[in-house]
């Protein structure tokens, strides 16, 4: 009966949201090793389009009147794409360790390049492709960051006092 209205909690009774939580070994669980991985994948993405977005200069069909504001948008576009993908990067090498924080700087960076890709697409500055890819690669490592098998990781290797 516990198990029949949703909460927060799962009963154990529940099959549908049976977890493992709080049986974390020492060895970084799949989760987390994939959420590393995407946002690997992620950010060399960002590095791609940033690379050409630097070679690729003004397109044809852009007046020249908005050369200068066009300009401006695509290097923040850029710079910004490569910034926080070295950042990301950066972060989620802390991810084997369990560290609790390299977690949470990793999420404001991945929020960063989500709102700067799409920004940049909304801007026309990245196509449709380049900038959705970006982004579900970026949602997907989150998701897999941050799963109960993730999260009990590193509640046991990064304990709060």
């Amino acid at each position: 009966m516990a198990g029949m209205f949703p909460t927060m909690l799962s009963h154990p009774d529940d099959a549908n949201r049976r977890s493992s939580a709080g049986q974390a070994g020492d060895e970084w669980p799949r989760p987390l090793q994939i959420g590393f991985y995407l946002i690997c994948a992620a950010a060399v993405l960002m590095l791609l389009s940033a690379m050409t977005l630097l070679s690729q200069g003004l397109p044809d069909g852009i007046d020249e009147s908005l050369r200068g504001y066009f300009m401006t948008n695509m290097r923040v576009a850029a710079f910004g794409n490569i910034i926080l993908a070295v950042l990301l990067v950066s972060a989620a090498s802390f991810f084997r360790q369990g560290s609790r924080s390299a977690r949470r700087w990793a999420s404001v960076f991945i929020g960063l390049a989500l709102f700067l890709n799409l920004a940049a697409f909304l801007t026309k500055v990245l196509s449709l492709w380049a900038a959705m890819s970006i982004v579900i690669v970026l949602a997907f490592g989150l998701f897999f960051t941050f799963r109960p098998d993730s999260n009990a990781f590193v509640d046991k290797m990064s304990p709060r006092f």
